[in-house]
């Protein structure tokens, strides 16, 4: 008896250990060559074969330039008021994250958009049925809470909305998205691309590629308020956003 209970301990004691280390990515932008922009967007998936997706974003934009802005686009003369973001379908740099030129369509893409939403930067734009719909796209937080087809895959500023940084230059949030890219549709070619909207425009000033994290990373047992697609809060486990190598390293670094 004491035999079965112990094993039973154990089965239950490996399935915790499995599910606190459901696959994730990150995004990590290096302010040193992603246009002053400094952070991660990291993604934990609820399981392996799961469509639901947390996504925490900490990303810090005191480091951007808007002069260099401004040189990169002539016609991006107001300020910053926000950054929209999206993952695109491509990778070419040599780097892990990168600014400007290293970001455009040529470089990155279009919006990974496999069930063709269709918004103007979708990946099947060419198509001439994709340009026709593109016209009445309109992707939003409520429109995607009562349809999830109305927004490319890829579209996660129409999702969630643009990073705000007309008050504060860090921005922080963390999302539940029930509809996101399966693992099985994933990339090592995806890419994050932050738009810097300035009035009317919205140039492509920084990329980050995506970077699996082989050990996942472990849930923090505290509670925090998020928001799921169906607009309400909910209560789940916050996490510390780090693999074990870097959990090591940083303990390693205070020694």
């Amino acid at each position: 008896m004491v035999r079965f209970i112990a094993g039973s301990i154990a089965f239950a004691a490996a399935l915790a250990g499995a599910a606190a280390l459901s696959p994730a990515y990150i995004y990590k932008f290096d302010a040193s060559n992603a246009a002053g922009v400094d952070g991660s967007i990291r993604v934990k998936y609820a399981g392996k074969d799961s469509s639901t997706a947390t996504i925490t974003a900490k990303l810090d934009f005191s480091g951007v330039d808007q002069a260099a802005i401004q040189a990169f686009d002539g016609n991006c003369t107001e300020a910053v008021t926000s950054y929209k973001w999206h993952i695109h379908t491509k990778w070419n740099s040599t780097l892990t994250s990168d600014a400007f030129k290293q970001c455009s369509n040529a470089a990155t893409d279009n919006h990974f958009d496999p069930l063709r939403a269709c918004g103007p930067a979708s990946e099947f734009i060419a198509e001439p049925a994709c340009k026709a719909k593109s016209l009445t796209y309109a992707c939003s937080a409520t429109n995607y809470t009562a349809n999830p087809l109305v927004c490319e895959k890829g579209d996660l500023s129409g999702k969630f909305g643009a990073f705000s940084v007309k008050e504060t230059t860090t921005v922080s949030g963390k999302w539940t998205d029930k509809h996101f890219p399966l693992v099985s549709e994933g990339s090592p070619t995806w890419s994050i691309v932050l738009h810097a909207v300035c009035g009317t425009q919205a140039p492509r000033i920084a990329c980050a590629v995506m970077q699996k994290q082989q050990n996942g990373y472990k849930e923090v047992q505290s509670e925090a308020s998020t928001t799921d697609n169906d607009g309400k809060k909910q209560s789940e486990q916050r996490t510390d956003g780090y693999t074990v190598g870097e959990q090591k390293s940083k303990r390693c670094a205070k020694h």
